[in-house]
């Protein structure tokens, strides 16, 4: 006959509680990577207790006399029934970590790793640097943008690990619970003894032993392939394969990978495979070992399969114990007549790597949220060489509505290409629509602008309903603003363009303007055209100028003017002057007239009203250069007038002075003598 293993022994301390509360039943679970639960059956010869002061209370589960047992904090406490002597309690414990559950936040971690932020969390709850270890290997690169969006802050620690694979597990003491991280099995310690494996054969052992073992093989994916998309580098195909190199081929292909790089991107798709096959080989079992743990390695023997007498890394164990003699006299309606201990565990070989499970979904952002622009103070336009601006999300009550507030985000345009597209950049203090790319919190972009009351829309509406425009406004200070409007109400259909300061326009090649009704300029300034090439201009109707001031017109070459018939009318002088010849060719006839006489040549011969007498001076003229310099005069002076035919033979004939002006005589003269000053006619030898 074999001895009994050991008498069952199970005591809670509580701390500060002197009450005596004897164990009568407990179970307890821990997992790799998950927080432990211990749910416990307690009586005590009190039924007053104080549950208020029992509640979250540091307290131990000692298992058996070597100190071995489960530490944790009470999570819930609660009485039950009152018998003669016992009153019965259940109490529940749990890590500091598993009440990070019920805090659920939604916050923005810029530029930080994924220890950073978890030790950061940790740290926000009281979980100190003594309560809690890294024991890291790789080297984890900061995250740019890293949100945590409508997720427990439990949830969103176990879901970053699980992303990058790191794990975590504990070490329980009297004293307290370590909770430790990290990425490779290093860090899971050793149990001090092996464990025999001796199936179940009705007799108690001597010892602890495993009863039951079983390992499974499970199909599991051979093959990781990431892909991503980097927007600075769009030609680059950012791609990581890991394969196995097993059969049949089962790959996992993901979009997003969330890497930058192709390093770390083989870095992710490797822990990515890992993940996989942490339980690809799988064993269950049963004992009354109390020393086992999860996150330890166990070393079994005595199984008549060789290979399985080796270490196994413990990722699960459900605990169990009762003693039902604490009851003493008091009746036990438990249906089961098991006492002692007893647990369920599960294990892998120890060379495979593990990685938790990516239990947590990230959580996606459907549809669009508003935020407002924000830069540093006293900017209005804040934003980077990709037109890239920085938001506060109406739901972030951490920023500081400053450059720090946000990642830098996209603006999505109609139209973007090579040094071509368009651009709006929305400023400082405008509310924004920000989508989020695959629906990731992590990947914002700026979709568009909203009004709202303090940024209303630049219209009077809905009086001006029939309005489109685009105004922006001066920068810095305001104060100004370009506009297009187009109006749109029957009858009234108009396009209006504005600006604040200075329009240029700059067409390549042809431009064509038609105006089918009425044009008006005004320029309050000053006005320059200048045209490389010919000029050919249609006036159709009547063409009237008005020069309030001196006007100059300035010809390197030669001008001709045709009209049909020409008056011209000087208030004070008229002056003519050439540079060699002077030549007026009126074809029939030509007067002069100046203080009540004249002077007519035609065909008839040259005629004047009075007798011409030789002597005199020439009066004093206006000059005729203009007051804008006309540069060399070189081309002026070496230009020859031409003569028409009519012009040569006057000039070479005899004919006598007409007498009389033919014009005057025939009652058709338009220049009557009053309107003109003294007229001066200079005959050059």
């Amino acid at each position: 006959m074999v001895a009994p293993a050991h008498l069952p022994r199970f005591t809670l301390t509580l701390d500060g509680v002197p009450h005596a509360l004897k164990v009568l039943e407990f179970t307890g679970k821990e997992a790799i990577s998950q927080p432990y639960r211990v749910d416990l059956e307690l009586v005590s010869e009190r039924p007053d207790l104080a549950l208020e002061e029992l509640l979250h209370r540091q307290a131990f589960l000692e298992l058996d006399d070597h100190g071995r047992g489960l530490h944790g904090q009470v999570y819930s406490v609660a009485q039950g029934d009152s018998g003669k002597r016992l009153t019965r309690y259940r109490i529940t414990l749990v890590p500091r970590l598993a009440y990070l559950r019920h805090r659920i936040n939604q916050r923005i971690f810029q530029h930080l790793s994924v220890p950073t932020i978890v030790a950061r969390i940790l740290g926000e709850h009281g979980i100190q640097g003594d309560a809690f270890q890294f024991s890291l290997g790789g080297q984890y690169p900061e995250r740019e943008y890293c949100v945590q969006y409508a997720e427990s802050d439990l949830a969103f620690i176990e879901r970053l690990c699980a992303e990058v694979g790191i794990h975590y597990h504990f070490r329980h003491s009297p004293g307290g619970h370590l909770l430790v991280f990290g990425d490779d099995q290093t860090v899971f310690p050793r149990l001090p003894e092996p464990t025999r494996y001796l199936p179940g054969n009705g007799m108690a052992a001597s010892e602890p032993t495993i009863m039951r073992l079983a390992v499974r093989l499970e199909a599991r994916t051979t093959a990781v392939t990431l892909r991503d998309h980097d927007f600075r580098k769009p030609g680059l195909v950012l791609q990581a394969d890991v394969d196995s190199q097993q059969l049949p081929a089962l790959e996992d292909y993901r979009y997003p990978g969330q890497f930058a790089d192709r390093e770390q991107g083989r870095h992710l798709a490797q822990r990515a495979l890992e993940r996989h096959g942490t339980d690809y080989q799988l064993a269950q079992g049963h004992s009354d070992q109390r020393a086992l743990a999860s996150g330890h390695f166990l070393h079994i023997q005595g199984h008549p399969r060789a290979p399985w007498n080796d270490l196994w890394l413990l990722t699960a164990i459900t605990h169990h114990g009762r003693q039902p003699q604490v009851l003493e006299d008091a009746s036990d309606d438990g249906l089961e007549d098991f006492q002692g201990y007893r647990n369920t565990f599960h294990a892998t070989p120890w060379d495979v790597l593990y990685r938790p499970p990516l239990a947590q979904e990230k959580p996606r952002a459907h549809g669009y949220q508003s935020a407002v622009v924000t830069g540093p103070v006293d900017s209005e336009i804040h934003c980077d060489a990709f037109g890239r601006v920085k938001v506060q999300l109406v739901w972030d009550r951490e920023g500081q509505g400053d450059e720090h507030a946000s990642c830098w985000l996209r603006v999505a345009s109609g139209w973007a290409h090579d040094r071509y597209g368009g651009v709006m950049i929305p400023r400082v203090g405008m509310e924004v629509l920000v989508g989020f790319i695959d629906g990731d919190v992590d990947k914002p972009v700026v979709v568009g602008c909203l009004p709202n009351g303090a940024n209303p829309v630049p219209l009077d509406l809905p009086a001006d309903k029939t309005r489109s425009i685009l105004r922006s406004q001066s920068s810095p200070g305001g104060g100004g603003y370009n506009e297009l409007r187009i109006e749109d109400r029957k009858g009234a259909e108009e396009i209006y363009l504005r600006a604040q300061r200075d329009w240029t326009q700059h067409v390549l090649h042809d431009q064509r303007v038609q105006v089918d009704h009425e044009r008006s300029i005004v320029v309050t300034g000053a006005s320059r055209h200048e045209l490389k090439a010919d000029e050919l201009r249609t006036t159709h109707g009547r063409r009237q100028v008005e020069v309030r001031q001196d006007d100059h017109l300035r010809v390197i070459g030669e001008r001709h003017i045709h009209v049909t018939s020409q008056a011209l009318s000087a208030a004070q002088q008229y002056h003519v002057g050439a540079g060699q010849q002077v030549v007026l060719d009126a074809g029939v006839s030509a007067t002069i007239q100046a203080g009540g006489h004249w002077i007519n040549i035609g065909a008839g011969g040259i005629f004047s009203s009075v007798p011409i007498e030789v002597g005199g001076a020439p009066m004093a003229v206006m000059g005729a250069a203009p007051g804008v310099s006309r540069g060399p005069e070189s081309p002026l002076a070496a230009a020859a007038p031409r003569l028409s035919l009519g012009q040569i033979l006057s000039l070479q004939g005899q004919a006598p002075f007409c007498e009389e002006c033919e014009r005057c005589r025939m009652g058709v003269c338009s220049m009557p003598p009053d309107l003109h000053g003294p007229a001066v006619f200079q005959v050059r030898p």
